[in-house]
């Protein structure tokens, strides 16, 4: 059914439903605790994954375990993780938080164990509470928060992936004793990596005459140590109000080395056909929330929130370039040393107005600061300095942000949400050295206006409808005018990186529907749409700059996005009767996306997934300690046209993986995985189309499957 029928039949059933006579159920503001009917109850459009649900497979990122999920797109190659999307659009688009707040800029949700997650929402729609940079949706993730009396549990891990060994070591305590409760969670990693892939250059004239022809293996190796840790402390005071300290510590040591071999079978090599080039950095990124809650007589509460963030990187990039023969021929050495240091305090008043009515309104502020020092250095053959560069800068990013919202159980089938969000984001930054990039000043504005309705039919089925504004900021990094060189063969299909401090943020309307379908015991069947208009869209501009390859964030106009989602979760038993206990999973989600002032085909927006779709299930005997399950993950590739003259295009991912736990006792169970069982090669390539010739970039990367045995045991 068209989408434009499915939105008009849910506005009549909506009315309807508000003039229904029905006697009213007391309203649920705010739900605590995990019942299996929480979805089908919420008014707002949301997918909770507990914490059972993530751990199932035994994925050693969280990644892995979310790749799952109707919707979500990871990027990069097979069983290697990547960055996380719903909607298939990344870059961006999608609103990555921890308890939620915004992740800091280069944070990666794969550096916590899925063992240390409560549980993940996956948000369809804005809501007002949150902050509305999510064109394409929201993913929470919730830390670690119900205590358990006298917990201790400890668990131990090795994987094995393309002949190198992870070992993992997760310890959890926690307790309680009257008013008081607290957890720790810690995880410990040393991760060894060898991932070979060959890069492949051509250069065509217009007649299809090769010209260039070169083949360079290359292999990306190294050793990544962390350690992980999220305390946690509550108290319940004496008026009952609660005090809440919540902190998340990553620690990591990279060290990595890149060694290129290149071989010229037709025409001449590059500036540095053999290269190597070494990066060692430490990561530290610290988080402390305190959340105080304080309930009034009447009724209503107040909730605020104080937070110190600080996210610091030290390390050092050094580059040998050498000719075919091995001889030195160059030499360039980065010391960088970024930091970004932020204040977040955020507050909500809720008030309730009757039984089934509240409203809230609250503010969000946080100013966050960025410093970073970089210097470079370049050598010569004999070892002599040849430049220097010492581009430092501090940069400014304040943000403000009001809100009030409006949640309503009209009758006991209707409830209705409204929200409305002022966002106000101001960044400045100013350079310390005459060679750092020039000083910028950029200020954005954005209201967001958020309606969700939800209409539960006589069965117990659920319509949805949700319209949002919502919109995408410009990451400081895309806003800096700073060039970020490539250390060789600089060219259209590999060019050199540079901010634009006249980017604008991209501003979009969006609609969502669903029906949902429920069948009691967990089971359900849904079907879902949408659609956004997106404005001042971002696309890459390619040109030529002082003999040099440059690529640069621009606005461009207008897109659309549209796309359709489909899932099931089904026992087996309900659809035959006698059969063994299976449970059914089963997803798939349909992206289009038309950036109007890029020529097609192919014309869609740069990042997004046009296809996923997942097949899973879980089977555990009658009376048995064994369960067996597996899921069959795909996600399409394709051909996105970049500019009127830029191609880029990757293949379909296929991903295979199974699990066994076999729970020995009440306290001890093993699980045993095995991911991306099928080992599909990756391909990634890069065309570029002028009157003189057609040069091409292809990148061919194996993955490995991984096997890993996991002991958890309660003591």
């Amino acid at each position: 059914m068209p989408l434009h029928r499915i939105a008009a039949s849910m506005l009549l059933i909506s009315a309807a439903g508000a003039s229904a006579a029905d006697l009213p159920e007391p309203l649920q503001v705010q739900v605590t605790g995990a019942r299996a009917d929480q979805r089908q109850r919420e008014t707002t459009t949301a997918i909770v994954i507990q914490h059972e649900e993530l751990v199932r497979h035994g994925d050693q990122s969280l990644s892995d375990a979310l790749k799952r999920l109707p919707g979500i797109s990871i990027s990069g190659t097979p069983g290697q993780g990547g960055a996380i999307s719903m909607r298939g659009l990344g870059n961006g688009y999608t609103q990555i938080m921890l308890n939620g707040e915004p992740v800091a800029a280069g944070f990666s949700l794969d550096s916590i164990a899925p063992e240390m997650i409560e549980r993940v929402e996956i948000m369809r729609s804005a809501t007002a509470e949150f902050s509305n940079q999510a064109v394409a949706g929201a993913i929470n993730v919730i830390l670690k928060k119900a205590v358990k009396r006298g917990q201790r549990s400890l668990s131990a891990s090795v994987a094995r992936q393309g002949g190198e060994t992870t070992p993992t070591l997760t310890a959890q305590l926690s307790d309680q004793d009257q008013g008081y409760s607290y957890s720790l969670a810690a995880t410990v990693q040393r991760k060894h990596t060898d991932k070979p892939f060959t890069d492949r250059e051509e250069q065509r004239d217009p007649h299809g005459a090769l010209l260039l022809l070169r083949r360079t293996p290359q292999t990306d190796s190294g050793r990544t140590d962390s350690l992980t840790l999220t305390p946690r402390l509550n108290w319940t005071l004496a008026s009952g109000d609660t005090v809440s300290w919540q902190s998340f510590a990553n620690l990591r040591r990279v060290d990595n080395r890149n060694r290129a071999n290149e071989t010229a079978l037709v025409g001449d090599n590059s500036e540095y056909p053999r290269n190597f080039a070494d990066f060692v950095a430490d990561f530290v990124m610290l988080r402390s929330d305190v959340n105080w809650t304080h309930l009034m007589s009447n009724g209503a509460r107040l909730e605020t929130k104080l937070g110190v963030n600080s996210n610091r990187r030290s390390g050092t990039f050094d580059f040998y370039g050498m000719d075919v023969d091995g001889n030195p021929k160059a030499r360039h050495f980065v010391d960088s040393g970024p930091s970004e240091t932020s204040v977040t305090a955020s507050g909500t008043y809720r008030h309730p107005v009757g039984e089934r009515h509240a409203l809230a309104l609250g503010w969000d502020v946080s100013r966050a600061v960025r410093d970073e020092d970089r210097n470079e250095r370049t050598f010569g053959p004999g070892g002599e300095q040849t430049g220097a560069n010492n581009a430092d800068y501090r940069a400014n990013v304040n943000r403000l942000a009001l809100f009030v919202q409006d949640e309503w159980e009209v009758t006991k089938n209707y409830s209705l949400y409204l929200g409305l969000r002022h966002e106000r984001l101001e960044t400045a930054s100013r350079a310390d050295a005459a060679n750092a990039p020039d000083a910028l000043d950029s200020r954005s504005a954005v209201w967001s206006p958020s309606l969700q309705t939800r209409y539960a039919l006589p069965n117990k089925d659920v319509l949805r409808l949700a319209i949002s504004r919502t919109y995408k900021a410009p990451p400081l990094a895309k806003l800096v005018p700073r060039r970020y060189t490539n250390d060789n063969n600089n060219n259209p299909t590999n060019p050199d990186e540079q901010g634009n401090p006249n980017l604008r943020p991209e501003l979009a309307w969006g609609l969502d529907a669903a029906y949902e379908h429920y069948l009691g015991d967990g089971a359900l069947v849904s079907v879902s749409t949408y659609l956004r208009r997106i404005r001042d869209v971002t696309i890459t501009r390619l040109f030529e700059q002082d003999g040099e390859w440059v690529e640069a964030p621009s606005n461009n106009g207008n897109a659309s996005v549209r796309g359709v989602e489909l899932e099931a979760k089904l026992p087996l038993r309900r659809l035959v009767r006698g059969a063994p206990a299976v449970d059914l999973r089963a997803n798939l989600a349909r992206n289009w996306s038309r950036v109007d002032n890029v020529p097609g085909p192919d014309n869609r927006l740069e990042t997004q997934t046009p296809f996923t779709a997942n097949l899973g299930a879980d089977f555990r005997p009658d009376d048995s300690a064994l369960t067996l399950g597996g899921n069959l993950n795909y996600q399409a590739g394709g051909a996105v046209r970049q500019a009127g003259q830029v191609r880029l295009g990757s293949s379909p991912k296929r991903e295979l993986d199974v699990y066994a736990l076999w729970k020995i006792d009440g306290k001890t169970q093993l699980r045993i995985a095995g991911s991306n069982l099928l080992r599909q090669t990756a391909t990634e390539w890069h065309d570029y189309v002028d009157a003189d010739s057609v040069r091409r970039r292809v990148t061919v990367t194996p993955s490995s499957a991984t096997l890993r045995v996991m002991l958890e045991y309660q003591l």
